[in-house]
């Protein structure tokens, strides 16, 4: 049994004992401003010691507050472009009306951008049941055709390669400001070496509109797999290596004793896709003196 006096002087005991693990504890109180004096708010204020760490942000007018432990505390004040300032306070020391000067800086920028993107892929269009159907008789015929933005005349004589134009861009004879290339089974038709300095297409005028099997357009911008003169687009015509029927004749006439006669023969081979063909035009045009 314990009697009340012995109670009693066990509680001052562990109140005294209490007390002495408990350290006494202080107010912190100031402001942080900058070199012209101009109070900072929304600033962090770090309060560290041994074993202990307060945080407090500053208020309107730049002021903070806070209870820490009563020995040596360090403030750190921190900020978005502020260089981290550091204050001690002792024991001691008094710890209120405490003044945090912070000085703005702009850190060094290192910083590398790196830039990346896919491979272009050109839209392609592939006109061939167009070329199938379609019957021309010139190479600016053969490029109407295609709807596909490109127009071409001759000019200056029906003799003369086409002058082509397309996205509003007139490349003359399909190569300048980037040019329009024309392939026929992958060989170039528009070459640096010719005229120009760009080339011509007057070999599509050889081109015998029976014997196309399908025309290819890549649009532009360039494109890598053509290079050069593919800067608004690829025309890449492909021809038949062997003809439906094993007989074809086709006759045309028309006005100014205009003609025209097609004769193929496409025999059927064991190991191999053949034809021979013939093509014969011949006009007047609507001159007084006829073209022959």
């Amino acid at each position: 049994m314990y009697s009340i006096a012995g109670i009693l002087i066990l509680l001052i005991a562990a109140k005294g004992i209490a007390a002495q693990e408990l350290p006494d504890t202080r107010l912190i109180s100031g402001v942080v401003v900058t070199q012209k004096d101009e109070a900072l708010s929304g600033i962090s204020v770090i309060a560290r010691g041994r074993g202990f760490e307060r945080i407090t942000v500053t208020g309107e007018n730049g002021e903070f507050r806070m209870k820490t432990p009563r020995s040596d505390v360090t403030l750190l004040a921190q900020g978005p472009y502020i260089r981290p300032q550091e204050t001690t306070i002792s024991a001691e020391s008094s710890s209120t009306s405490v003044r945090l000067q912070v000085e703005f800086f702009i850190p060094p920028i290192h910083q590398s951008i790196v830039i990346t993107a896919p491979a272009l892929q050109p839209d392609v269009e592939t006109t061939a049941e167009v070329s199938r159907q379609s019957l021309f008789a010139r190479d600016d015929q053969l490029l109407d055709t295609l709807a596909a933005g490109i127009n071409a005349g001759q000019h200056e004589g029906g003799g003369k390669s086409l002058e082509i134009r397309r996205f509003g861009f007139n490349t003359d004879h399909g190569g300048v400001n980037g040019g329009l290339k024309v392939l026929v089974d992958n060989v170039q038709q528009n070459q640096v070496t010719q005229g120009h300095g760009q080339g011509y297409l007057g070999a599509l005028k050889s081109l015998t509109p029976e014997l196309v099997e399908d025309i290819q357009i890549v649009n532009g911008p360039f494109s890598s797999e053509y290079g050069d003169f593919s800067g608004l687009g690829v025309v890449h015509i492909r021809l038949k290596e062997a003809l439906r029927n094993h007989a074809t004749i086709r006759l045309q006439a028309g006005s100014f004793g205009s003609y025209r006669t097609f004769l193929a023969y496409s025999p059927t081979l064991a190991r191999a896709d053949s034809f021979l063909s013939y093509e014969g035009s011949r006009t007047d045009g609507p001159f007084d003196h006829p073209l022959g």
